[in-house]
């Protein structure tokens, strides 16, 4: 074993005495401190979790705007001691954290990479502060890494059934579904695009979402279906939120017209869908993974595609990072992007959210009202910006990968 280059073990041990670390930290900082460190998401699900123990809806609880299966997973949170049973949630999303990561340390090790990259995921305190704050990305990101991990196997059925529980789950998944189909017999033309292995691929993802969303509305009925999944098509979060959208949803979120145009389909909130949806989930896949058999090629287009439709989204915060982050490590180990380059990527997408959160911050601590006018929209629209700069230097990135590999195969 080297120093240099650690084994599969010692990141394994490095990683959980982090976590561990930081949640015992977190006990004692939500004990002793004025701010606390468990996240108040965290409270929205353990209640859901006492009522649905207590033979109630988790709807029950105000804001909880996920599938029952989440709630159903954090039942043990309500049982007692309550002091030693609340922190199951947290656990159990250490460990999809770490799943997470040897998930993607797997896949660099089938793709020949270097598997020291996956430390992008076990060593960032990012990823480890929203795990032990009680976020359940991890959840997510260990199901898209476990459906892309079984499609490099070709085991399709599998990757089709976890890719379902993940849309079911939170729905941008679905996202993946034409790039790991382009990925699944890639000689095929657009003309005749039917194959038995992505037929497999997505009955399988069909028959895992629809199996699912349909036994939770037959439980709890319309409800479910209104909080989980309309309720994202109408909200009107303005809160923390870095989008391009943020200032024109705040006033529209006070205004009476908004509220009695909800049942319209012509309203921002509904249409910022629609250029979001149209790059990330029928652009990029076409550009990236048409005739492409190559698996790094796919993680770095679901890797794009990710990030566009954050970039996109009328709602961003940086929990919502996560989502590509967990496919940073497999990206990164094949880019062409110099360090210099990159370095000032970064750097900029850095300082362009910390801009808005100074601005934010006078608004939301300071009650500064004139921040409306030159402070909140010019930063939103800055950040937006950056992330459009690193779009096209990501596609650019890959387009070249994509070509080196041409050449290498033709050699």
């Amino acid at each position: 074993m080297s120093l240099l280059k650690p084994s599969v073990l010692t990141i394994t041990i490095v990683s959980v005495l982090l976590r561990i670390g930081f949640l015992l930290f977190g006990l004692y900082q939500d004990a002793h401190m004025e701010v606390p460190y468990t996240d108040i998401d965290y409270y929205v699900f353990t209640d859901a979790a006492r009522f649905v123990a207590n033979g109630g809806s988790p709807y029950l609880r105000e804001t909880y705007r996920y599938t029952p299966l989440l709630s159903w997973l954090l039942v043990p949170t309500a049982w007692q001691p309550e002091t030693v049973w609340f922190h199951f949630g947290k656990i159990l999303f250490i460990v999809c954290d770490l799943a997470t990561g040897l998930l993607s340390l797997k896949i660099l090790q089938k793709l020949h990479r270097d598997t020291r990259w996956s430390l992008l995921w076990l060593l960032n305190p990012m990823v480890i502060t929203i795990s032990t704050r009680g976020s359940s990305e991890s959840l997510l990101t260990v199901m898209v890494m476990a459906s892309i991990y079984y499609l490099i196997e070709k085991r399709y059925v599998a990757s089709g059934l976890w890719l379902g529980l993940s849309i079911h789950l939170k729905i941008y998944p679905f996202l993946y579904v034409p790039a790991m189909a382009l990925f699944i017999d890639p000689a095929c033309s657009l003309s005749r695009p039917v194959t038995r292995d992505r037929l497999r691929f997505c009955i399988a993802t069909a028959v895992s979402f629809v199996s699912l969303t349909y036994f939770m509305y037959a439980i709890y009925g319309n409800i479910y279906i209104d909080q989980a999944f309309l309720y994202h098509l109408r909200r009107l979060d303005h809160r923390h939120n870095f989008s391009i959208y943020n200032v024109t949803l705040y006033f529209t979120s006070f205004t009476r017209s908004s509220v009695l145009s909800q049942s319209s389909w012509l309203t921002l909130e509904k249409l910022a869908f629609v250029p979001q949806l149209l790059l990330s989930f029928i652009a990029t896949p076409l550009a990236l993974c048409y005739k492409n058999a190559d698996a790094s090629i796919l993680v770095s287009c679901c890797f794009i595609q990710t990030f566009i439709f954050i970039a996109f989204n009328k709602v961003i915060t940086s929990q919502y990072f996560i989502w590509f982050l967990c496919l940073l490590p497999v990206y990164i180990s094949g880019t062409t992007i110099s360090p210099l380059r990159g370095a000032v990527l970064i750097t900029g997408w850095i300082l362009t959210q910390a801009l808005w959160l100074w601005y934010g911050y006078r608004l939301e601590f300071k009650g500064e009202l004139g921040i409306f006018h030159y402070g909140l929209w010019t930063s939103s629209c800055v950040f937006f910006i950056w992330n459009c700069v690193m779009t096209h230097d990501l596609i650019a990135d890959v387009r070249r990968q994509k070509g080196r590999l041409l050449q290498e195969k033709q050699k």
